[in-house]
């Protein structure tokens, strides 16, 4: 204890260090209050060191908890709003440019249904394409290709 109680600005900066890098690398800002806490505890060890406050544990348990209070009221909605983004892109699927042949007609008002892989897929057309076509899948939705002839 004698150590920790010599070393202590290096340890909290090291305890608050740790406390970063697992709230980025492994929970990937999941919970934003680890990220205040760790980023307190790397203050806190700062002006420690610097010998702006006094270098006991409960000193520094005071401050970390104030500077996490106030690194919470401060950027809560920042990150909050980091968190809620949502990038809305088109499913990406190694069956879309999969060209077979038609075994019958489709068109837009039909349901046709087409075995693949052990499933079967709805074909979904915006036009008419006949029997015997060679067709490519350009889109893939849950149990639908949407497909398009090729000439």
């Amino acid at each position: 204890m004698n150590w920790f109680e010599q070393n202590m600005a290096e340890t909290l900066f090291i305890i608050g260090l740790i406390i970063l890098i697992v709230e980025v690398t492994v929970l990937s800002f999941s919970t934003i209050i680890l990220f205040m806490i760790g980023a307190a505890t790397i203050i806190t060890s700062i002006t420690m060191y610097l010998g702006v406050i006094s270098d006991d544990l409960l000193n520094a348990l005071l401050i970390i908890a104030l500077l996490t209070a106030a690194l919470a009221l401060v950027l809560w909605k920042p990150f909050k709003g980091l968190q809620n983004k949502q990038e809305d892109k088109p499913v990406t699927s190694d069956l879309v440019g999969f060209t077979f042949m038609l075994a019958q007609d489709v068109d837009p008002d039909t349901d046709v249904k087409y075995k693949y892989s052990c499933v079967e897929w709805k074909l979904i057309s915006t036009t008419a394409i006949s029997a015997h076509t060679k067709v490519k899948v350009i889109a893939v939705n849950v149990g639908e290709w949407e497909i398009i002839a090729l000439n």
